[in-house]
């Protein structure tokens, strides 16, 4: 039922945009926003440029999901301009321009062609031992493969100082040397995958260490993630599928400063990480769950309490930091792997309580451990549904998450439930 509703959601931007003219294409309908005035000036410096009107290329991924990216590149203490477009005159790849203001009027000032025809994510940083700010750009081929370059602008030349194959990657002072350390993992091989970490000086990445193979129990890198562990260090989570289709497991590594390089990092409280962490859906991945710089891995419980489902679709799920030895439990709740959501519940409630069919379609309920007490209805609804004493957890697309608490579920707040809402 997905595609229905892209599609239906491309019908209805195509009537709204008039049919009539040939669209830029699917992503620009349903992503592009309404330029700022800054973002359309630098637009219109690059049609004056280029002589046509290019094709702006939007990042799939990240924090910054526009092709306008505003820094001081050079260091001169001048806000610069990049943009990431497409050119019909120049070719199928992506083009980075780079565009500095002249007496109030933003003019190109160098450009060169990217490594793809498509962007993932745009990130900035600033390299130790290098003037101004360095632009990363993840580039995506439609055939699965993707670069990372990253830029440096100087004297008005636009340098790519590094680039290299990768499927995920990471920036951040990993090793604690005051600069930025990046982190990439490579491309799936058939002996695993392999790590490799690389810092910055004087304006260039180098290798701090060897290529770390990181196991073949992993077939594809899912996700890596900095996470600031209970010492304070800075550790690393990488998610990887597990073989089976959607399986996933976790490792996480840590910067040995005795070795000088990355070394897996094993929790004194589970004999074995990856089995521990094993789960079977890929909405399962790790992610910062309560918001304290922490992220942590979410584990699948056994199916106690799960008995009376009629459609396997729930699971009780507790996110973990196995980086402390105490409370190690942040969060534990439900978490819908067919709609793609998890609430949080009580911590009081683990292994408490049950879960069971609601009396409507794509509903659900808590209660009591013995099935007698109705604590919690959740259930996913049209917009236009009657409220019937639900109140709204949140949205997914063009439905609505709504919860009632039982009559005998008094110890719980919307608030709390209304804030342990998330999409996954």
């Amino acid at each position: 039922m997905g595609w229905l509703k892209t599609a239906a959601a491309v019908a209805a931007v195509c009537c709204l945009a008039g049919c009539g003219a040939a669209p830029a294409g699917v992503e620009d309908l349903l992503r592009a926003p309404q330029l700022d005035g800054q973002q359309n000036q630098v637009e219109k410096a690059l049609v004056a440029y280029l002589g046509e009107t290019p094709q702006m290329k939007y990042p799939t991924t990240g924090d910054n999901l526009s092709p306008f990216v505003f820094d001081d590149w050079d260091g001169d203490g001048d806000t610069d301009a990049a943009a990431l477009y497409v050119s019909s005159a120049k070719g199928q790849n992506v083009h980075l321009a780079v565009l500095e203001s002249v007496d109030g009027q933003w003019v190109v000032t160098q450009e060169r062609e990217g490594l793809s025809t498509s962007v993932e994510s745009i990130e900035t940083a600033g390299l130790r031992g290098a003037q101004g700010t360095q632009l990363l750009v993840g580039y995506a081929a439609a055939s699965g493969e993707k670069y990372l370059a990253v830029y440096s602008y100087r004297d008005e030349t636009l340098n790519e100082v590094f680039h290299q194959a990768y499927s995920q990657y990471e920036l951040r002072d990993i090793s604690g040397s005051g600069g930025n350390d990046l982190v990439i993992i490579g491309p799936e091989t058939e002996s695993g995958l392999q790590l490799q970490m690389l810092t910055a000086q004087d304006g260039q990445f180098i290798p701090v260490m060897p290529p770390l193979a990181v196991g073949n129990q992993f077939t594809s890198c899912e996700g890596l993630y900095t996470s600031r562990g209970d010492d304070g260090s800075y550790y690393l989570i990488l998610d990887g599928q597990t073989g089976s289709a959607n399986t996933l497991a976790s490792m996480i590594l840590y910067y040995d400063a005795r070795q000088q390089q990355l070394v897996t990092y094993h929790p004194i409280t589970v004999e074995n990480l990856f089995t521990a962490t094993q789960r079977y859906s890929s909405l399962l991945k790790s992610q910062d769950i309560d918001d304290d710089g922490t992220v942590e891995i979410p584990v699948q419980l056994d199916g106690a309490g799960m008995e009376n489902l009629a459609v396997n679709r729930l699971s009780f799920v507790a996110w973990m930091d196995y980086t402390t030895e105490y409370d190690q439990v942040k969060s534990f709740g439900v978490a819908d792997l067919e709609y793609g959501y998890y609430l949080r519940l009580p911590d009081e409630w683990q292994g408490q309580v049950l879960l069971t069919d609601g009396d409507e379609a794509d509903s659900w309920q808590v209660r009591s451990a013995d099935g007698e007490t109705l604590l919690l209805t959740v259930r996913v609804v049209d917009p236009n549904a009657q409220s019937g004493g639900y109140f709204q957890l949140g949205n997914l697309g063009a439905q609505k998450v709504q919860a009632r608490i039982g009559v005998q579920g008094e110890n719980v707040q919307s608030g709390e439930l209304i804030r342990g809402f998330r999409p996954l």
